[in-house]
């Protein structure tokens, strides 16, 4: 009889494994017990089989619960990259699309006030893929293969090992308005003056903006919002001031419903593209990064 090579065999019960990346998640084996309906008797029952396995302590054990060692850390790097992979393959092979879904990971502020308004104009080129979108992830998602194209905000970054990034945009940011403000500024002086609106994603944009443009004012009094898309829906609405990258109200400026009075100034931050290198320049994610990077030029102005 022939033998079957079976990988499974060398590696620890997939129990056990599951039990210990929610210890590892929790620091506490009553909590990650709960959050996967065991007892905590069931959890300790695992961790000494794997720790038994290995050979070697994943936990320190204290009074407050548990930390992981140096090879717990390796563990649970392995674990999640492991699952992630499983859970995305499982889940495309599951509904039957595996070769026609693009996962796109990128802020709420991005996906609100560029993507959605533009993604019409991509799903019209490739009516077949399916696409799905995430507002919170990471590179390391990404490497896993959770997301397939990431897009960051951020100072100029290195690339980690096997991800490739391509500059989307540039900032170039300013104060916006709703058009129907009273009397709008007129001198940069003046912009300390009036209600000034923050993102706590950005808490620092007005001060680099003051740098920017050389205005010795203090601009951190305001009202603070969760993301920058309220901060400028805020704007819109009457409420103040908010400051904004000229690419995410380039429409509304075009069409009118914000209004930027001293126009904008480079600062040093732009928006990223994320892909794995591995994939090459044929991918469903390379057509898409083309696409991102024709769709973010500004249409070109006609002659008089």
């Amino acid at each position: 009889m022939k033998k079957i090579n079976n990988p499974i065999m060398r590696l620890p019960v997939i129990r056990a494994l599951l039990s210990f990346e929610a210890v590892a998640e929790y620091s506490s084996f009553s909590s990650a017990a709960a959050s996967i309906g065991m007892t905590h008797g069931a959890i300790s029952h695992q961790m000494r089989t794997l720790e038994e396995w290995l050979g070697q302590p994943v936990f320190e054990r204290h009074s407050g619960g548990v930390r992981l060692t140096h090879n717990g850390e390796r563990l649970r790097q392995a674990c999640k990259e492991a699952f992630s992979i499983l859970e995305q393959e499982c889940r495309q092979i599951r509904s039957g699309a595996a070769a026609q879904s693009l996962s796109i990971a990128c802020s709420t502020t991005f996906l609100a006030q560029w993507l959605l308004p533009r993604i019409d104009q991509f799903a019209k080129e490739q009516p077949n893929l399916l696409l799905h979108f995430q507002t919170r992830t990471t590179v390391d998602a990404l490497l896993a293969g959770k997301v397939d194209v990431l897009i960051l905000s951020g100072h100029t970054c290195s690339p980690a090992p096997g991800v490739g990034i391509k500059p989307l945009a540039t900032d170039h940011i300013g104060p916006v308005c709703s058009p129907s403000w009273p009397t709008p500024p007129t001198t940069l002086a003046q912009m300390g003056d009036v209600p000034l609106l923050h993102a706590t994603s950005r808490l620092d944009a007005w001060s680099e903006w003051a740098d920017a443009v050389s205005l010795k004012r203090d601009l951190s009094g305001g009202t603070v919002f969760e993301s920058l898309s309220l901060s400028i829906e805020a704007a819109k609405g009457g409420l103040g001031f908010a400051i904004a990258p000229e690419f995410l109200v380039r429409h509304e400026i075009c069409s009118g419903t914000l209004l930027a009075p001293f126009g904008f100034s480079a600062v040093d931050r732009g928006t990223w593209i994320y892909t794995r290198e591995a994939e090459g320049q044929s991918s469903k994610s390379a057509a898409f990064v083309d696409w991102l990077l024709t769709a973010e030029r500004p249409p070109k102005q006609e002659s008089p």
